[in-house]
């Protein structure tokens, strides 16, 4: 079994006095790609935001690399190696690489090495480079969702937590992106993909977490469920399995 980059054990969130999250366990090993599934509203951007930082859970800790980081902002999650996509987020009144800038601020890069950053997030996605003085708000989606990968490439993460990347994309945009999200895998990334397309998770990740009313139900392998359609319907539409 390999290492965990990040876990979280006995999670339990929510807002006031709804609680949202009932004992979550989730873990990525060291170059792991996991996907998070389930219908909407199951808790799974919740869940997001507690292994970011953004918010403190009520209950259970969570440990990046092996690290403690329940109490840890978000910002210092960063410098530690935890990145965050979610949506198409960009500055839209800035260029490209006033964006890959921006982005660099958690790590407070400077000089050559915010430059060898942002050369590096080009080589990966050589289509922002050739765009690199528009503007975001210029951009195709497609595109836009390169920028959001290039962006947190520049951050260098261990670990890269994805949010409903897929979402609005066209299948052909879909699947580039899939491949480049490959990439940054090769290149050392553990990623943790919160889906609400299981066909898209299963074409990227090695195992999947169902969720259901704010609990993890099941564990399967991608290969594991790979032939089995009935399954992965039932566990969409809130079987256990």
């Amino acid at each position: 079994m390999r290492a965990d980059a990040l876990s979280c054990a006995g999670i339990a969130a929510g807002y006031g006095p709804v609680q949202v999250l009932y004992g979550v366990d989730v873990r990525v090993g060291e170059g792991e790609m996991v996907g998070v599934c389930g219908p909407n509203g199951v808790g799974k951007t919740t869940l997001l935001r507690v292994l970011s930082g953004l918010q403190r859970p009520a209950a259970g800790h969570v440990r990046l690399g092996g690290r403690d980081v329940t109490g840890v902002p978000a910002a210092r999650r960063v410098r530690l190696g935890l990145s965050t996509v979610v949506g198409q987020q960009a500055f839209g009144t800035l260029t490209v690489t006033e964006n890959l800038r921006m982005y660099s601020y958690p790590l407070r890069q400077r000089g050559p090495a915010l430059r060898d950053a942002i050369d590096g997030a080009f080589a990966v996605f050589p289509r922002l480079y050739e765009r690199r003085d528009q503007l975001a708000s210029t951009l195709s989606g497609g595109e836009r969702q390169m920028l959001v990968l290039a962006k947190t490439l520049v951050q260098r993460p261990r670990v890269l937590l994805v949010d409903e990347f897929s979402l609005g994309l066209a299948p052909v945009v879909v699947g580039g992106l899939l491949e480049l999200v490959r990439r940054l895998n090769r290149l050392g990334t553990a990623l943790l993909v919160v889906e609400q397309s299981v066909n898209v998770a299963l074409s990227l990740v090695d195992r999947l977490y169902f969720m259901e009313k704010g609990a993890v139900v099941a564990e399967h392998t991608a290969a594991g469920l790979a032939d089995r359609p009935d399954l992965v319907r039932a566990l969409m539409l809130g079987g256990h399995a």
